[in-house]
């Protein structure tokens, strides 16, 4: 007879040696020594060895469990003893059912003894995730989610869920996708933007923290077609006032990771201790400066392209904002300073990796007018959005953080698609 059921390898003490359990998980390993086998057994919550003497069970379990294939669904009950002399915990099994048994040859080793390419694991994502290394990219990735739904809960932030399906992006372009909405064209979202915004009519301090999706035909290790975005929006803030959140936000993440989540650091080999420092903040001319410095010519006006990132990371090789952008290469809603082509906004950076973009938006509606027209926007395309400024709109800011790429630095990886359970690019749309 059971006297209890074990979920939580991890929660077994000395109160249930000598007692009779039931546990359940995967077959990891199985090593046979006369008349003894040894099975390795794995949850999702750790392992536990398990032993079956041969004089002790019938020929029939004994040849089954001898026979049992790695990676395999078992249920064994049997007694939960403590082995003093290799200060282990072990199960002598009594019983075992194989509930699901895996077919070899399997598509990659789950072990992590044996090292995979990448298309291999994503095409055999869930099994992959048995690997110890890969599963702690989402643990971790689960634990940074919730730090930052914790940050904006403390900080009086409410929670919304904007629409995913428009009649226009916030930007407009080419990088939309298109789909029939019924009898009418609709697109897929990029971002929250123009609703974040019109919320601050009511809410003033807003987050969403959901996918949004861009028809971009990139190939690179940071670019996804579908993606996760942390977007924030606040009314009376400045600019300082906003970055200074942003990094709050990144370092109570970073801080509460090395706390709470150290054996997926550990598995990871991710070292944050050095990421707690002050955030540097460099203007866009620094920017221009430093590339010229470095013998990379660039001239002001011009975008700041992934290869100058990658240049201009040799000096920068951390966390730092590039700030006062020219307006001419910025989103419409982005606000200018006074009596000046540059804009209210920054960029937060992570050596080569863009990670944030944000600023101070426009909250009058005929500045808000002028600028759709001088981008080439329709301004019947955007009519229920404007309206909103009409109505008492508050000055406002705020900012799009790439949830993915944040995760891509925390667990130390190289490619954007390591650390998205089922990425979408222009090749991959399955599994």
């Amino acid at each position: 007879m059971t006297d209890f059921y074990i979920e939580n390898f991890e929660n077994i003490d000395e109160s249930m040696y000598n007692k009779n359990a039931q546990v359940t998980g995967w077959i990891e390993d199985s090593r046979s020594i006369g008349s003894l086998i040894f099975l390795t057994l794995k949850n999702s919550t750790g392992k536990l060895q398990l032993i079956i003497k041969k004089n002790q069970v019938s020929e029939e379990l004994w040849k089954q469990v001898d026979n049992i294939t790695r990676q395999s669904i078992v249920k064994a009950n049997g007694k939960l003893v403590h082995n003093e002399k290799n200060n282990i915990i072990e199960l002598i099994i009594e019983e075992l059912n194989i509930l699901n048994e895996a077919v070899h040859p399997l598509p990659l080793d789950p072990t992590g003894r044996v090292d995979s390419g990448l298309d291999i694991i994503l095409d055999s994502r869930s099994l992959s995730l048995r690997k110890p290394e890969i599963k702690s990219i989402f643990k971790l990735r689960n634990d940074s989610l919730m730090y930052i739904r914790d940050f904006f809960i403390n900080n009086d932030f409410l929670e919304i869920n904007t629409p995913k399906i428009l009649s226009l992006g916030a930007e407009g372009g080419a990088t939309l996708f298109k789909t029939e909405y019924f009898d009418k064209l609709g697109f897929l979202a990029q971002s929250p933007q123009l609703y974040k915004e019109q919320l601050m009519l009511a809410f003033e301090k807003v987050f969403e923290i959901s996918h949004y999706f861009r028809a971009e035909k990139s190939n690179t290790t940071r670019h996804l077609n579908e993606f996760v975005s942390v977007d924030f929006e606040w009314a009376y803030k400045n600019n300082e006032q906003t970055m200074d959140l942003c990094e709050d936000l990144i370092k109570y993440t970073i801080n509460n990771l090395i706390k709470n989540s150290f054996k997926e650091l550990k598995n990871l080999d991710s070292d944050l201790s050095n990421y707690l420092n002050k955030f540097d903040r460099i203007t866009y001319q620094n920017v221009i400066d430093d590339l010229n410095d470095l013998d990379h010519k660039k001239s002001f006006g011009e975008d700041i392209t992934e290869h100058d990132l990658v240049v201009l990371s040799e000096k920068h090789k951390s966390f730092y904002f590039i700030t006062d952008w020219p307006s001419e290469i910025k989103p419409f809603y982005i606000a200018g300073h006074k009596d000046s082509d540059l804009s209210m906004s920054f960029d937060l950076q992570f050596s080569n990796v863009e990670l944030v973009s944000g600023g101070v938006r426009i909250h009058k509606v005929d500045e808000l007018e002028k600028n759709m027209k001088k981008s080439g926007l329709d301004i019947k395309n955007f009519k229920s959005h404007l309206q909103t400024f009409k109505w008492g709109m508050p000055p406002h800011s705020g900012l799009g953080l790439g949830f993915d790429r944040l995760i891509m630095i925390l667990a130390n990886r190289k490619n954007i698609r390591e650390v998205v359970l089922y990425p979408r690019d222009k090749d991959r749309l399955e599994p």
